[in-house]
């Protein structure tokens, strides 16, 4: 052990003697720096967008409650009356467009994962949600596992590139430099010193790493005490990570050859296991199962929507009632009845397909589970942002929230439209209620 010591000790102070560490340590931790202030910057930026939405929505509100106590003797504040207390605006002139938001997670900042490529808020009215919210294209289920420039980018992609960097030379340094003999002539084996070395390196990573990490919290203001199981597991995620590549170049070590030959190795792992492996993967995945187009969706909307217009309103009034036989009073011909009951028709196809997509995109994702385990960048990254509470996952969560919020709106409006009555101002308050919850 004091031997063990006693080399720590010298290979400190060589390593501290080391313009190149201290220029590539610099680097990465300046990389980490701008990692945390990037996701910092892009959360406040999404921040500012909720909150102006929010803000928005406030005062559309009040301004259609103010309009439920205007004196209606004039026409321009009989109009603005009758848009406040009709439920069948919604449409034409729109009744009110309702927003809710995907507030973020402590962590996101450190980690953005999917909230960079899905909306992070929804505006829609009470007619068809599908219509109005599946209008971009489903990405590649293997892309979306990188994410941006953030601080769990920084670990995931460039960590790996500083342990190649510390490790690739620990043997050939020694054989190249004509001191390999007079180590193997000292009464500790080589093996020892080698280890030795692969010990402290290993601990300055992780000494970086959890440096970086702690300033990740403090400068993004996350509480370290509040969030302290969290800090463990990216923590622990982190280092498992480490000691990965660690093992990884303590093997290309092992081959005993020339410093430029274990660089090169290095960078082959690095590429190997952080593009090409991924690329195979989506590539196979993508020719056994297809990525559905989200096109598909717009298209079967349009086909309905053609169909009910063609159609003689008993068509939509069929299908309606036949889900939805509360609001069912033999009514046939009322236009807003109409108008609204063909809005759930389209909404219900909709999700249909939608439905047939998102098994196709499970089956996918199960099929990358499966295989994750060969690209550890995509699967730390993707452990990360789960930890984060930013992976699809979340998404998911969010729009389910969006869709139940959107019933109970329209389950509100629609008890309106099929009784032909009119808001008052305490179903007014009553919705603005529902909109603070």
């Amino acid at each position: 052990m004091k031997n063990i010591l006693h080399i720590l000790k010298f290979e400190w102070k060589n390593l501290g003697r080391s313009a190149t560490l201290k220029a590539l340590l610099l680097v990465f931790f300046a990389a980490g720096i701008y990692g945390i202030y990037f996701g910092k910057f892009e959360v406040e930026k999404q921040t500012t967008r909720m909150a102006a939405v929010q803000e928005y929505e406030q005062q559309q509100f009040a301004e259609l409650l103010k309009a439920t106590t205007l004196d209606t003797t004039t026409a321009e504040n009989k109009a603005k009356y009758q848009l406040a207390v009709s439920p069948t605006g919604v449409g034409w002139t729109k009744h009110f467009t309702y927003y809710v938001t995907n507030e973020a997670p402590p962590l996101a900042g450190l980690c953005l994962g999917q909230r960079d490529l899905f909306p992070v808020y929804y505006g829609f009215n009470v007619t068809d949600l599908a219509r109005q919210v599946n209008v971009g294209e489903l990405a590649n289920p293997m892309k979306l596992l990188t994410g941006n420039f953030d601080l769990s980018y920084v670990f995931t992609f460039l960590l790996p590139l500083l342990l190649i960097a510390l490790f690739y030379d620990l043997y050939a340094a020694e054989k190249e430099g004509g001191t390999l003999s007079l180590l193997q002539a000292q009464p500790v084996s080589l093996n020892t010193i080698l280890w030795s070395k692969v010990l402290l390196r290993l601990f300055i990573v992780w000494g970086v790493g959890a440096s970086l990490l702690t300033l990740g919290f403090l400068l993004q203001g996350i509480s370290i005490l509040d969030n302290l199981a969290l800090f463990g597991q990216w923590l622990t995620a982190i280092s498992a990570y480490t000691l990965l590549w660690a093992g990884l170049m303590a093997g290309i070590v092992a081959l005993k050859r020339s410093s430029a030959l274990s660089a090169m190795l290095g960078l082959g792992v690095w590429l190997i296991f952080t593009l090409i492996t991924p690329a195979l993967i989506n590539l196979t995945v993508s020719n056994s199962t297809p990525l559905p187009n989200r096109s598909e969706v717009i298209h079967t909307v349009r086909n309905v929507n053609d169909q009910n217009w063609e159609s003689a309103k008993s068509f939509v009034f069929d299908k309606f009632y036949q889900e939805n036989p509360q609001y069912n009073q033999g009514d046939t011909t009322n236009f807003n009845k109409w108008y609204y009951a063909s809005f759930t028709v389209l909404d219900e196809a909709a999700n249909d397909q939608k439905a047939a997509f998102e098994q196709q995109v499970q089956k996918r994702n199960a099929l990358l589970k499966k295989w994750e385990w060969l690209a550890p960048a995509a699967m730390v990254h993707e452990h990360l942002s789960t930890i984060s509470d930013t992976n699809r996952a979340s998404h998911l969560r969010f729009v389910q929230n969006m869709y139940a919020f959107h019933d109970k709106l329209q389950q509100v409006y629609y008890d309106k439209v099929f009784a032909e009555a009119q808001f008052g101002q305490q179903d007014l308050e009553q919705l603005q209620t529902m909109l603070a919850q």
